[in-house]
């Protein structure tokens, strides 16, 4: 019994990056304040979901304007993170899964709460009440 306790917590320890990852990256980011209010057309409003689950089935996304992203694989690197995706510009090509095009993603903590998404650095959007969730 002492190995499992000792297993399942060499595994929590491991798994642990990947959970405070997910909490410092999820949520909806943009370039600007004025395009965290916008709620269409084309801007830097970027969603990000490692915990996103459809159909009661993990469906971690990276999503912005005409850019719908599958996260297929994360990779840790230093504080941050390597995404390797498959993108799609339209929701009816990403739901059955055709004409993707597969990048990668590198985002990463930047100054004073903000993030780097591939060196560019965003803003966490907020309301009157907190964080927008997508």
């Amino acid at each position: 019994m002492r190995n499992v306790i000792t297993i399942a917590s060499i595994v929590f320890v491991l798994a642990a990056p990947s959970l405070q990852a997910a909490e410092m990256f999820d949520g909806l980011w943009a370039k600007t304040q004025k395009e965290c209010r916008n709620k269409e057309g084309p801007d830097s409003r970027t969603f990000i979901g490692l915990g996103n689950v459809i159909g009661g089935k993990p469906a971690p996304l990276f999503d912005q304007y005409e850019n719908h992203c599958r996260i297929e694989r994360r990779t840790p690197v230093g504080d941050g993170v390597t995404l390797t995706v498959t993108c799609f510009e339209f929701w009816e090509y990403y739901r059955k899964g055709i004409e993707g095009q597969k990048a990668t993603i590198k985002l990463s903590p930047g100054l004073n709460g903000t993030l780097e998404i591939n060196g560019d650095p965003y803003l966490r959007c907020q309301t009157k009440r907190g964080r927008i969730n997508h």
